[in-house]
């Protein structure tokens, strides 16, 4: 699946111990801390058409996934919710309410991605062989 993400490599020392062609390591240098549509395999490798000849592949911890745009994350009673990545932050996403008429309901809250996703395992992962009350 194509999604969008930012290459955030911190540390080059794993990706030069791997790569032994100084125009390779250039690639992925040159394309450090840019945006690009990636195909993310199953294992969580996102592999990058740089061009129809070149391409770099990045480890999950050297990308982040973006949402460019306000997306709808669901409804919180009358009010919906929508995210999207904070164009401050690549490891942080925003989330604001709206109203029905459209209008914000106060202020658009930045959250860590990694906090999200510890919230989403807790709360949606359940528990095998449990019922709802927690018991078996």
């Amino acid at each position: 699946m194509k999604r969008l993400i930012k290459i955030t490599i911190d540390d080059f020392a794993k990706i030069e111990q791997n790569l032994n062609d100084p125009q390779e390591l250039a690639l992925y240098h040159s394309a450090n801390g840019n945006t690009y549509e990636a195909e993310i395999e199953h294992d969580g490798f996102a592999i990058v058409d740089l061009n129809d000849d070149e391409y770099i592949e990045l480890a999950p911890g050297e990308y982040q996934l973006m949402i460019p745009d306000w997306k709808n994350a669901g409804k919180l009673g009358a009010l919906t919710l929508e995210t999207k990545s904070d164009p401050d932050d690549d490891t942080a996403m925003l989330y604001r309410l709206l109203r029905a008429d459209g209008e914000q309901a106060g202020q658009a809250q930045s959250l860590p991605k990694q906090l999200v996703s510890l919230l989403a395992k807790a709360w949606f992962e359940g528990k095998k062989g449990k019922d709802a009350s927690g018991e078996q």
